[in-house]
C-alpha cells in the first residue's frame, strides 16, 4: 500500500475552513467579535458563521472592495454587463 495524499473538499483553494485559519486571517481588532460570534453559535449555526467570517476575512485582507463600492455610488466606477466584455473578448460564455 502506499502514502497518499487525501484529496482536498471542492471548492477555492483560498477559502477558509476552520475557525483558527478565519481568526488567523482576521485583523487583531475583529478577533474578540468573531470569538463571541462563534462562541455564541449553536451547533447549527456554526457552518454559517464561519462562512460568514471567512468572507468577512477575505474581504479585510483586500479593502479595495471598499473603494469599488465608493466609486460605484460616486459613478466613477466603469462598469458594463456581461455581453459588453462577451463582445469585447469575442466569445460567449
Amino acid at each position: 500500500m502506499s502514502a497518499q495524499f487525501a484529496e482536498r473538499p471542492c471548492g477555492p483553494p483560498e477559502r477558509l475552513r476552520t475557525s483558527a485559519e478565519i481568526r488567523r486571517a482576521l485583523p487583531e481588532g475583529m478577533r474578540s467579535e468573531f470569538d463571541k460570534a462563534i462562541g455564541n453559535a449553536t451547533l447549527t449555526e456554526r457552518a454559517h458563521v464561519l462562512a460568514l467570517w471567512s468572507g468577512i476575512a477575505i474581504e479585510a485582507a483586500d479593502p479595495s472592495g471598499d473603494e469599488q463600492v465608493r466609486r460605484f455610488q460616486e459613478g466613477r466606477l466603469e462598469a458594463h454587463a456581461l455581453e459588453w466584455y462577451q463582445e469585447r473578448e469575442g466569445r460567449s460564455w
